[in-house]
């Protein structure tokens, strides 16, 4: 599915050292508390946990759009709030969760925003860049929506654009917030297949996730952040057992393999 892409597969090593984030003065909440791993090309790293978790505000931590309460992140050793904004641009492809749109642009517009790092001028695209936006729309199953307005797109249309984008930037670190949120499941696998192939190419891909049995499909890794604290770290079926879910959703839960071998669980009443 990335044939035709050229990928930018640069060094690239995550440092996130003692993370903690509160909101708040007066009666500060802490959302993060302590986080510490690391990440290196070539790696698919599923962010999982509940809703309200901070797997979103982690993310957003490592893309530097919010500066950490205590601790600090590093990106090849230098600390992430340290990078010239194109400069991180250059590095860092940030996905965000919302897809919504409120500018009426073309979607193909929308992706060719994605190389605007690599211009002189919003106006300055290359021939090279046009057909690159080209090829990522169609890895991203986007490409009969390219001459239609954003916002006349359904929320999973958005989605694929998006995830175009994405791709257009060309990156040797992603980081995707719920990319398949809207997605159906044709649609959801074409995308974890083509994540888990950019990372076996040599990119580092950290995602946050909400469908375990594609985090455990998918990833070479997972962090489960459970009321705003690394509970688990490492291989997907390790940090899945029945006692992290039970903690970290507050379900009974029982997990087993499929007879195609794959990890799968199922909830039992309470």
């Amino acid at each position: 599915m990335t044939e035709g892409l050229s990928l930018n597969i640069n060094p690239v090593q995550v440092e996130c050292r003692n993370l903690s984030y509160q909101v708040g003065r007066e009666n500060p909440v802490t959302i993060l508390k302590d986080i510490s791993f690391t990440a290196a090309n070539g790696e698919f790293i599923g962010v999982v946990g509940p809703n309200g978790a901070g797997k979103s505000t982690l993310l957003r931590q490592l893309g530097s759009l919010i500066h950490p309460t205590e601790g600090q992140v590093f990106c090849n050793g230098r600390c992430v709030q340290a990078y010239k904004p194109r400069e991180l641009a250059r590095l860092c492809t940030y996905m965000h969760q919302d897809t919504v749109i409120p500018f009426d642009f073309p979607a193909r517009d929308v992706v060719m925003m994605g190389r605007h790092p690599y211009s002189s001028s919003i106006a300055a695209y290359s021939a090279d860049d046009e057909a690159y936006v080209d090829r990522c729309m169609e890895a991203a199953g986007c490409t009969p929506d390219a001459d239609k307005r954003v916002t006349a797109l359904s929320g999973g249309e958005r989605q694929r654009v998006m995830f175009a984008r994405a791709l257009a930037q060309n990156t040797p670190l992603l980081l995707l917030d719920e990319p398949t949120a809207s997605l159906d499941i044709r649609y959801t696998n074409q995308v974890f297949l083509l994540v888990r192939e950019l990372a076996g190419a040599g990119k580092l891909v950290i995602a946050v996730m909400h469908d375990l049995r594609a985090a455990a499909k998918y990833c070479s890794r997972l962090l489960l952040i459970c009321q705003g604290r690394l509970i688990a770290a490492g291989d997907p079926e390790d940090v899945l057992h029945e006692g992290h879910i039970g903690y970290a959703f507050g379900i009974q839960a029982r997990t087993f393999q499929t007879p195609s071998g794959h990890w799968d669980y199922e909830v039992n009443d309470l």
